[in-house]
C-alpha cells in the first residue's frame, strides 16, 4: 500500500532512509554541515575565507532548524515556488529546481515537515529534481491572504522569506554615482517576482503595504509588460534585511545578506566586501556557472542518501538521440 512516508518505494522506506543517514554520521561524520561545505566547494565558495571573518556560511541552516508545516514560512513558499496537489484535506506538495544550490535547499527544507520522495524527469532539454511529500493535513489549506495583516511583526516577516526565498532575489548593483571617497556604489536590491496579471501586482501592492504599516520601510511595485515585481531599494533594502537576516534559509541569499550587512555597518571595506561577493553572483555564461543546471550532480556528491530511493532517483522522460 502506498501511503505518505513510503512513497510507494515499500514499506519503512522513510525509517531505512534514517537509519542510513544516522549511521553516515556515526562513522563517516556525514551531516548537514559537511552536505552544506561539498555545495559550498562546488561552486568555488571557500568556506574557510568567510568564516576567517565572523561569517557563517551554514547559518542557512539554523534558519531552518525547529521549522515547521504550520510556520509562516511555509506560507510564503507556498506563494513562491511551492505547487500543491489537493486531494480533499491532503495535499501533496512539489518543489523542483535544475539549480545547484536550489537543490540542496529544496531538499533541506522538504525534510523539516516529510522525507521527500525524489525524482528526476526530463522538461524542455534540461534534467530537473523534484521533491514530493503528501500530508495528511496542509495548514494553509484556503487561508485567505488577507490575513497576512493580522500576523505578528515576526510571522510577517517569516512570511515574508518564505517568498523571498523561492521567488524573489537579494543583489547588489554597481552603480556610477561615486560616493565622497571616490569609490563606485554599490547598491543593495531585494526583490520579490509575480506573474503580469492584475491579481498578481494587487499581491505586491498589498504585500509592501503591510511591511510598511508594520515597519515602516518603503518599496515600490514596478510593473512591466512580462512580470511585476516588488522592491526594496538602497537603505531601504538594508533597513529590511536586517528585520529578516535571521530567517532567511536559501544559502546564497543568507550569505549575500551576511556580507553586504557588513559592508553596510562598515566592517567590510569595498575591496573586501567584492571579494566575497563576486564568487556569489551568476555568471552571465550558464553553461560554465556551477550554480546553474547542476542539480543532479551536486546531489550525488553532497547528499548520497537520495540513491536510496531506488527506482525514484532514475530520469523519466528521457529526450530521444
Amino acid at each position: 500500500m502506498t501511503t505518505p512516508q513510503t512513497h510507494g518505494c515499500g514499506a519503512g522506506r522513510s525509517r531505512l532512509v534514517e537509519e542510513i543517514e544516522e549511521i553516515l554520521r556515526r562513522r563517516l561524520g556525514w551531516n548537514e554541515i559537511m552536505m552544506s561545505n561539498i555545495m559550498w566547494r562546488f561552486i568555488d565558495v571557500n568556506v574557510e575565507e568567510f568564516l576567517s571573518r565572523g561569517i557563517n556560511p551554514h547559518m542557512w541552516l539554523y534558519a531552518l532548524n525547529g521549522l515547521s508545516a504550520e510556520d509562516p514560512y511555509w506560507l510564503g513558499v507556498y506563494y513562491g515556488d511551492l505547487y500543491v496537489r489537493w486531494q480533499g484535506r491532503s495535499a501533496t506538495i512539489v518543489l523542483h529546481t535544475t539549480n545547484t544550490i536550489d537543490a540542496i535547499y529544496f531538499m533541506i527544507l522538504m525534510r523539516t515537515i516529510a522525507t521527500p520522495s525524489v525524482e528526476l524527469i526530463w522538461s524542455r532539454n534540461q534534467l530537473s529534481v523534484y521533491y514530493r511529500v503528501t500530508l495528511e493535513r496542509w495548514p494553509w489549506h484556503d487561508v485567505d491572504p488577507n490575513i497576512i495583516s493580522s500576523f505578528s511583526i515576526s510571522d510577517v516577516l517569516k512570511f515574508f522569506v518564505g517568498l523571498l526565498d523561492t521567488d524573489g532575489s537579494i543583489d547588489v548593483t554597481y552603480i556610477k554615482q561615486r560616493n565622497r571617497k571616490g569609490e563606485f556604489k554599490r547598491r543593495l536590491e531585494v526583490r520579490i517576482f509575480a506573474c503580469k496579471q492584475k491579481e498578481c501586482a494587487d499581491f505586491l501592492y498589498y504585500i509592501r503595504d503591510v511591511i510598511y504599516e508594520k515597519l515602516g520601510i518603503e518599496g515600490d511595485v514596478l510593473l512591466r509588460k512580462e512580470d511585476s515585481e516588488l522592491r526594496y531599494m538602497g537603505r531601504h533594502g538594508a533597513e529590511l534585511l536586517k528585520y529578516i537576516r535571521q530567517y532567511i534559509a536559501h544559502p546564497l541569499k543568507r550569505l549575500r545578506s551576511e556580507i553586504y550587512l557588513k559592508y553596510y555597518d562598515g566592517e567590510l571595506n569595498w575591496r573586501e566586501f567584492d571579494h566575497l561577493y563576486i564568487p556569489l553572483k551568476y555568471d552571465s555564461n550558464i553553461h560554465s556557472d556551477p550554480k546553474r543546471g547542476k542539480a543532479v550532480e551536486i546531489l550525488t556528491r553532497a547528499a548520497p542518501q537520495t540513491h536510496t530511493h531506488g527506482d525514484k532517483i532514475k530520469p523519466k522522460h528521457k529526450p530521444k538521440n
